[in-house]
């Protein structure tokens, strides 16, 4: 690179971080671009329905581009384009990756160095915190400023963004709906039981399922009930869905499948082991991680068993379909690629933590993280990963 060159990627860089400014993350100043209206990764379980699905697929073996030091372990979910990652990470801290450079070119701690968790649509960003007095926040991205924030409670899951609203499960018995223009509220329904799953929407209808077990089909624009089932044990992980169909993993070692329309059971399955993240879907398979270190697709129309996998401890992600291959970590420190079809092993990365972070795949690329502070990038080796 000449002497020009590098000069003006410092100060790119440079203003980029000096952008960086102020309460909150307000300055992120990112040009979040779409490319070809592919899926960005944006929201927890790809999209709406959280069924971590995507029809594109990596050739494996993978190889290892690049990895990021952070200040802390890595949250659930991160966030990507082909440009850009955005980190939250547990010591309250969000970052920004640049996927060309590999470097964080903006830190900042959020309101009070709590925990938050993200999803971004367009420009617009929004954070929803675990503790503080204003616990939904959106910002603009491009010009970063603060757009709007609200009390909406202690949210230990993820913000659903669809249909010009904000929709979130709060940690204390209710579930709201705010507007992304402006973060009024449009709606709030109120349970007896705590929120850790995040709300999934399909066909206009949100499901939410609480600690209790109850899982309530909502109108999404209103709030109103349509319909409860009573899992008669705790659910954690959120829910997916997909064709017509919610699935459901229970804490009580159970899988459930229900009609998104009326809540009415379609097949249940005892599976020995608690259930603590949002499964994966396709047309033909259900795919559910769970404690016992085991991985379980079942047929989606009968829920007949078609294969298991099993890692060396607990399942620490939901799986990632990406086409033929289902992408999921452990907490054996081994982030694997199995065979969609029979559950083998088709490639394997041992890491140096324990992996508790969603992997999610942009471009041509496998984004995933580990406790022991690092992002890992894998794709095809590009001169970029051997200077």
């Amino acid at each position: 690179m000449s002497p020009k060159g590098a000069a003006k990627k410092i100060l790119l860089t440079a203003a980029l971080a000096l952008a960086f400014v102020g309460m909150g993350c307000s300055g992120f100043n990112l040009e979040w671009r779409v490319y070809n209206g592919e899926p960005t990764a944006c929201l927890a379980g790809v999209s709406p329905e959280r069924r971590s699905y995507l029809p594109s697929t990596l050739d494996v073996p993978l190889q290892e581009i690049a990895r990021v030091k952070l200040s802390s372990a890595v949250s659930q979910h991160l966030c990507a384009n082909r440009d850009f990652l955005l980190v939250p990470t547990l010591d309250g801290r969000l970052s920004a990756i640049d996927l060309k450079l590999f470097k964080v070119i903006t830190r900042k701690k959020l309101p009070r160095a709590s925990a938050g968790t993200i999803a971004v649509t367009r420009q617009t960003l929004v954070i929803a915190m675990r503790l503080g007095e204003a616990t939904l926040l959106c910002y603009d991205l491009l010009e970063g400023r603060k757009l709007w924030e609200v009390d909406a409670g202690d949210i230990a899951s993820e913000p659903l963004l669809a249909d010009s609203l904000v929709y979130v499960a709060a940690l204390y018995k209710h579930v709201d709906a705010y507007r992304l223009q402006d973060g009024t509220r449009r709606w709030q329904f109120r349970t007896e039981a705590q929120f850790h799953a995040s709300p999934a929407l399909s066909q206009g209808i949100l499901v939410v399922a609480s600690n209790d077990g109850k899982v309530y089909g909502l109108q999404a624009l209103s709030g109103k009930k349509l319909w409860e089932f009573d899992c008669k044990e705790p659910v954690l992980a959120t829910p997916a869905i997909h064709r017509n169909i919610v699935f459901i993993g229970t804490a009580g070692e159970n899988v459930l499948v229900l009609k998104l329309q009326d809540g009415a059971l379609l097949w249940k399955n005892k599976i020995g082991a608690k259930v603590m993240h949002a499964p994966a879907a396709n047309d033909s398979l259900v795919i559910w991680g769970s404690n016992d270190g085991r991985v379980r697709a079942f047929d989606i129309e009968n829920g007949t068993l078609r294969w298991v996998f099993r890692a060396g401890s607990v399942i620490g992600t939901s799986p990632l379909v990406a086409d033929n291959l289902v992408f999921v970590g452990s907490l054996d420190h081994n982030l694997y690629a199995l065979e969609l079809r029979s559950g083998a092993v088709a490639w394997q990365q041992q890491l140096e933590g324990r992996v508790r972070t969603d992997p999610i795949v942009v471009g041509e690329r496998l984004i995933v993280a580990s406790e022991d502070r690092v992002v890992y990038i894998f794709g095809k080796a590009t001169a970029a990963a051997t200077q």
